[in-house]
């Protein structure tokens, strides 16, 4: 046995995308770690260097991260028919208060 459960997840293998777990509250919570482990990094530095360059590598890492969801939406609209409707139901980035609160 290795471990993995053979269930979960099945629909997300039918369809082509992750739609359970972290991505059925955020389009790419990957994304979104990376961008909060920067910005983590900036305050750190702020709290023992006082202000500092690292806030402008947050920022620009931000910028592109937010850059990189755009083509990567458009690249997974033209491959998967069912990626709009998974778009209507899941916030690309920050997770919405209603999401937390349905499942």
């Amino acid at each position: 046995s290795s471990g993995i459960n053979a269930e979960y997840g099945k629909d997300d293998f039918k369809v082509g995308f992750l739609r359970s777990g972290f991505f059925a509250y955020c389009r790419h919570p990957n994304y979104v770690c990376e961008v909060l482990l920067w910005w983590v990094f900036a305050l750190f530095s702020v709290s023992r260097c006082g202000f500092n360059w690292t806030f402008i590598g947050a920022l620009n890492l931000s910028f592109l991260f937010t850059g990189s969801v755009d083509i990567t939406e458009q690249i997974s609209l033209k491959k998967y028919p069912e990626y709009a409707e998974y778009q209507q139901d899941v916030s690309a980035f920050i997770p919405s208060l209603r999401m937390l609160t349905i499942k």
